[in-house]
């Protein structure tokens, strides 16, 4: 079981490495216009794109993909906690021995089933846990806007969101904010799981 920790922290360097990455295709598109097709380094069937279209990318196009990048940052984070709590409970609840939550036959194994587990987190973390899959569920399944079933009051980094009588209101998170929100996670799931083997010890 010690070892989720540490592939949990390698999922979010991935995670954050990346986001970074995403903005190297926005420097070479800012170096349109181009004279020549570009060949997609990939295996697709159609892998050229044609300089004509590059060119013809307005505002529009590139506002969305930075949307986008912020989507995937926030969502693949969450993933990563998400699968990392389901891993520590499945394996807590199989006599400490991992087991992948793939093999669990459970439609209510989630983050939350780890989550209440005594003695793992204080309540500010736990408070920031559900308010962060909250604000993932807002920005990613309700396409961005608040939702009644889904009830969000938090300041993440300099943005507070307070879903309650803004029902169906756009909402974003902007860069540094997820930026805030990896820098805060990561320390906090350690914290959890320094208390956890602190509380239930392997034998």
């Amino acid at each position: 079981m010690r070892a989720i920790l540490p592939e949990f922290v390698g999922s979010m360097e991935n995670i954050k490495n990346n986001f970074y990455f995403s903005f190297l295709a926005l420097n070479y598109l800012n170096q349109r216009p181009f004279t020549q097709d570009v060949v997609l380094p990939c295996n697709l069937t159609h892998n050229i794109m044609r300089s004509q279209s590059i060119n013809s990318f307005g505002l529009n196009e590139v506002q969305e993909y930075g949307n986008s990048i912020r989507r995937h940052f926030l969502n693949d984070m969450v993933i990563a906690y998400e699968r990392y709590s389901m891993i520590m409970f499945t394996s807590h609840n199989n006599g400490q021995q991992r087991t992948d939550p793939s093999l669990i036959n459970d439609r209510r194994l989630g983050a939350h089933r780890f989550e209440q587990l005594p003695n793992i987190y204080q309540p500010d973390e736990l408070r920031f846990l559900v308010q962060l899959r909250r604000l993932r569920n807002s920005i990613v399944h309700y396409n961005g806007v608040y939702s009644a079933t889904n009830e969000l009051d938090y300041t993440f980094g300099t943005q507070s969101y307070l879903s309650r009588g803004n029902e169906g209101d756009h909402i974003s998170i902007e860069f540094d904010n997820i930026l805030w929100v990896y820098d805060n996670l990561i320390p906090i799931v350690e914290n959890g799981n320094s208390e956890y083997f602190s509380n239930y010890p392997i034998p």
